[in-house]
């Protein structure tokens, strides 16, 4: 059996662990009904577990009553029972397993057929055969001798039947059903209510280890400072902050720094910079895999939180939450949706929730662990047409940008929805001075307090992200604009443009441009092919902000940003990338072919 990656295998004992305190999540509940006198639902609950047919998640407990349906010949009750189990659990499983539960079927059935000749009931043997024989007879192979199996003088001396009868073969089926059992539960997507007594110990346990760290520290621990040539002293810790705060991308020498602090013209050019020779670490594809999961282009495809599932969409109105990692214990889940996605996005807090906005001024929440979709009014109905959205970064909310039409961005609405409450807690409309804006492109910065509106004018704001108050406005004199980000150090702004212009804007003082350079994606005298110039849906950057993501056509090319060097690119799709997303160590691009590229990336 391969080994399972490090997400999963954290989730398995996270599913694991949330399982093993069901009785102590049951009297919580108990005790929480005693408490406010839901006497009569407290009734219903216990009579719902005493008829709990998945016997609180004990494996042995369900395989015991499998078998004893078998042995005691209640085949209408084994099958009716092995089809809920079926439904439950065994159809969320990886399609690789559907061959196992086949064959525990197979063994199941044949149990009961041998405890019917073994205690001489043929003519249940014959009322099975006349009802299922024809489905065993298509089937045949190893199936073919058991349809005479009512009319054989003692099966048990056939060579064919011995070993159904024997007790190692029921000891061995009783074992390694068992097993499976105990491999299904743990691969449950579990509710967050099961998680909260493994939380709680983890909690005592890290509260435990900080107490020690905290002691270990005020016993032994000095941070020492060193003297400087003047006679100061200066803290280690203080030295680092400087340093950071000193660091820019393009990295700019204390002197060069102070000189655009100095300049009064906003739109002169770049400021001079003068490059250090410090290197700078480069993305390397360490491993990439194509998977065919769409018959039709796909529209929308993202990365959940974790990274574990992806969500794609296609031109067929088919949604798809899929894992990449053939170990995974994730469902794979697949919606022929009535409505068409125009924009999609997962909780960065609650990874098993997917946020759909459709063209109808709704949003729509999938719950991957339930499988069930909801749906919520949020979009101003005169702003109809979603930009883009973006999932708030430590909470359960969602940023939407709409407009008014579809070609143009200048007269716009910012919404900030709250998925708790399931309400809007803020809106501002915005108005650019630059009416040719055809769209407009979004970024967060790393704790998600800001947020930057790119127009294709060039026009970007910033706002804040729980007021949507602007905070400071750049007039990029840039065209075609079609991706923004923060800076690391989130002093400073990166825009791309469609034809592969990479700029950075301070944003400190007068907000100036104090680098740029060209993106090597083909483009000649500035120009590029319809097909091969970029959109909002096809430039990303990496999480640590020193690399950008650009798709110019059929693959993703990734771009240092400080040198604007090529430092590596995926395999080719057969079509054009419709649109891409990046991870902490993973990116995707999807195609209009129906195929998904994941590459998985290093610092080198």
């Amino acid at each position: 059996m391969s080994q399972l990656s490090p997400k999963t295998a954290e989730y398995v004992q996270s599913a694991k662990a949330g399982i093993e305190s069901l009785e102590y999540i049951d009297d919580l509940l108990r005790e929480y009904m005693l408490f406010r006198g839901f006497k009569d639902t407290l009734k219903a609950f216990e009579r719902d577990l005493e008829r709990d047919r998945d016997h609180g998640f004990h494996a042995d407990k369900i395989v015991a009553e499998v078998l004893a349906m078998a042995c005691d010949l209640r085949i209408g009750a084994l099958l009716e029972y092995w089809k809920y189990l079926t439904f439950r659990f065994f159809s969320h499983l990886n399609p690789k397993y559907q061959r196992t539960t086949k064959m525990f079927e197979k063994r199941l059935v044949r149990l009961f057929l041998a405890s019917a000749a073994r205690q001489n009931r043929r003519e249940l043997i014959r009322e099975f055969m006349a009802e299922h024989g024809p489905v065993l007879a298509r089937q045949g192979g190893d199936w073919i001798p058991w349809l005479g199996l009512e009319y054989i003088d003692r099966p048990q001396a056939r060579p064919e039947f011995e070993a159904y009868f024997g007790d190692e073969w029921l000891t061995s089926l009783r074992t390694a059903l068992t097993d499976f059992m105990q491999t299904v539960f743990p691969a449950m997507a579990v509710p967050r209510i099961l998680l909260f007594d493994k939380d709680r110990r983890e909690k005592e346990m890290l509260k435990r280890k900080l107490g020690i760290y905290e002691e270990h520290l005020r016993g032994e621990t000095k941070i020492t400072a060193r003297k400087q040539p003047g006679g100061g002293a200066v803290g280690l810790v203080e030295n680092h902050i400087e340093a950071v705060a000193a660091a820019t991308s393009p990295r700019l020498q204390p002197a060069a720094a102070a000189a655009v602090g100095d300049t009064d013209v906003c739109d002169s050019g770049p400021a001079d910079m003068v490059s250090t020779d410090e290197p700078s670490s480069e993305l390397r594809i360490s491993q990439d895999d194509i998977f065919l999961e769409h018959n039709a282009g796909i529209s929308h495809a993202r990365f959940s939180a974790s990274g574990e599932l992806i969500a794609s969409y296609d031109d067929e109105s088919v949604l798809k939450v899929w894992a990449p990692d053939p170990a995974s214990a994730a469902a794979k889940l697949k919606h022929e949706l009535e409505f068409s996605v125009s924009a999609l996005a997962w909780d960065q807090r609650h990874a098993h929730l997917l946020y759909m906005c459709d063209e109808n001024t709704f949003i729509h929440t999938l719950n991957t662990n339930t499988n069930l979709l909801s749906r919520h009014s949020l979009l101003d109905k005169r702003h109809r047409c979603m930009q883009c959205v973006l999932p708030g970064a430590a909470s359960s909310t969602l940023l939407t940008v709409s407009s008014a039409r579809p070609d143009t961005s200048a007269d716009t609405t910012v919404q900030l929805w709250d998925a708790g409450a399931s309400r809007v807690a803020a809106s501002q409309r915005l108005a650019t001075s630059s009416p040719g804006a055809r769209g407009v492109c979004a970024a967060l910065n790393h704790n998600g307090t800001l947020v930057a509106l790119a127009h294709t004018s060039g026009h970007v704001q910033v706002l804040d992200a729980r007021s949507l108050e602007t905070v400071a406005t750049v007039e990029t004199a840039q065209r075609d604009v079609c991706g923004v980000g923060f800076s690391l150090d989130e002093s400073s702004l990166r825009v791309v443009t469609e034809v592969g212009a990479l700029t950075q804007w301070s944003l400190r003082g007068r907000c100036l441009m104090t680098a740029e350079s060209v993106l090597e994606i083909g483009a000649t005298n500035g120009t590029l092919p319809a097909d091969s110039r970029l959109d909002c849906d096809r430039v990303a950057f990496t999480p640590d902000r020193d690399s950008v993501v650009v798709a110019p056509r059929d693959q993703c090319l990734i771009f240092n940003v400080d040198s604007a060097a090529l430092a590596d690119s995926t395999r080719r799709h057969k079509d054009l990338v419709s649109v891409i997303d990046v991870g902490a160590d993973c990116l995707l691009s999807a195609s209009e072919d129906g195929t998904v590229r994941v590459a998985r990336y290093r610092k080198v």
